[in-house]
């Protein structure tokens, strides 16, 4: 059901897409911990030396508790486990599954 699945810990936030291109995905929390999607709606790398000004702070955060499944779209996507101290749960780990469901070109505009 899902392309890939990946483990999420406090010293592993992966990347579950980076383009050019924003990419319509399916994340699923399996769990047990809490996780945020950062999601960038831009994403153009490293550009003559530095990043895009905006590269560090991403346009949403989304919170996926154990079991929910949304669908985001993104150019650049990336998983963390949430920081709270209000947790119940001790384990600070959590798997997340992803599926690309599409990929949406940006419109190239040629001016003569």
């Amino acid at each position: 059901m899902y392309h890939t699945i990946t483990p999420v810990t406090e010293s592993h936030n992966p990347i579950i897409v980076e383009g050019n291109f924003s990419t319509q995905t399916l994340l699923f929390n399996a769990g047990p911990s809490i996780v945020e999607a950062q999601i960038w709606h831009r994403w153009e790398g490293k550009n003559n030396g530095s990043y895009q000004n905006d590269a560090y702070e991403p346009n949403f955060i989304l919170e996926l508790r154990p079991g929910n499944q949304k669908i985001v779209t993104g150019s650049f996507i990336r998983i963390g486990i949430k920081n709270n101290e209000n947790s119940l749960n001790s384990e600070k780990f959590a798997a997340i599954g992803a599926r690309t469901i599409n990929h949406i070109e940006r419109e190239i505009h040629i001016y003569e």
